[in-house]
């Protein structure tokens, strides 16, 4: 507290109270030792067969192996398929944490990409309807997990999940092959996800493409429609060629990024993941 003598402020000692000093100490000590919130990127595409989960996963394989801390989460609650790329197997999926009756962290498992999986459910059934509670339970706890970086690897389409692991990220990447089906579907999830009140970053990774300048072309492509209509630009994460090398890793049930490093698809995701540790600005 401060009173006005001859122009200059004198600070009057006021008395601190033991009781409110010590609560005040508390909660700082508190906040100190509570961790950051992981960082979040969801995996989108709006279109089906664009790559979208082989992407989040070698994505995420990268990243593990430039040392991060990266949990994985297929949130397909029909159709998932990441456990069957990263060659692992799980008792438990996403359904038993949106229904309460595990842990995030009892339900992921370690792969040999270096990341942890929360594998989605594969057989559709009771597990395909997810509700607010269940989604809302899910994001408590992604905000606590221990990790460096949560990807939401999304089903195709915009339902319910879809929107509120948007909703959620602190970036949405979208994937999306050149072809116009594939660009236009991501555009309407631009649309959609705007339109729920999405505010933080949106960029749009051009998938099994011929050139560099095929990627380019597409993304001002989309970026044209966007600009006029949406009145916004989304970034640009980047692209990943078409590579023979891509099929093969999938049939031997590995990313590509370990399976075949040197081959030009993981040079591409390797360029996608420095871009996204600079934007995201993670360390290393």
């Amino acid at each position: 507290m401060t009173r006005a003598t001859g122009g200059l402020a004198v600070r009057r000692h006021v008395p601190r109270h033991p009781i409110n000093d010590q609560a005040a100490d508390l909660r700082r000590l508190a906040l100190q030792a509570r961790p950051p919130a992981p960082f979040v990127l969801t995996v989108a595409s709006g279109k089906g067969g664009v790559g979208k989960t082989n992407v989040a996963v070698n994505l995420g394989a990268c990243l593990a192996r430039r040392g991060k801390k990266v949990t994985l989460i297929d949130t397909d609650m029909g159709l998932a398929n990441a456990d069957v790329l990263l060659g692992v197997q799980s008792t438990h999926h996403l359904g038993h944490v949106l229904s309460g009756q595990r842990a995030l962290s009892q339900v992921a498992v370690a792969t040999p990409s270096g990341m942890d999986l929360v594998a989605g459910a594969s057989s559709g059934g009771r597990w395909s309807a997810t509700t607010s509670v269940g989604r809302d339970r899910l994001w408590q706890q992604v905000n606590q997990s221990p990790c460096d970086i949560v990807i939401l690897d999304c089903a195709a389409g915009l339902g319910p999940m879809v929107r509120d692991c948007a909703r959620c990220a602190d970036h949405v990447m979208l994937v999306a092959t050149p072809e116009p089906p594939a660009l236009v579907d991501a555009y309407a999830a631009v649309k959609t996800f705007l339109k729920e009140g999405y505010a933080s970053c949106i960029s749009l990774l051009v998938n099994m493409v011929d050139s560099r300048a095929d990627a380019k072309a597409a993304v001002q492509r989309f970026n044209k429609v966007a600009a006029k209509f949406l009145k916004i630009t989304v970034a640009d994460a980047g692209y990943i060629l078409h590579d023979t090398h891509v099929e093969l890793a999938v049939r031997r049930r590995t990313p590509f990024v370990l399976g075949y490093p040197k081959c030009s698809a993981s040079a591409c995701v390797t360029a996608v993941s420095v871009r996204l540790v600079r934007g995201a600005r993670l360390r290393g």
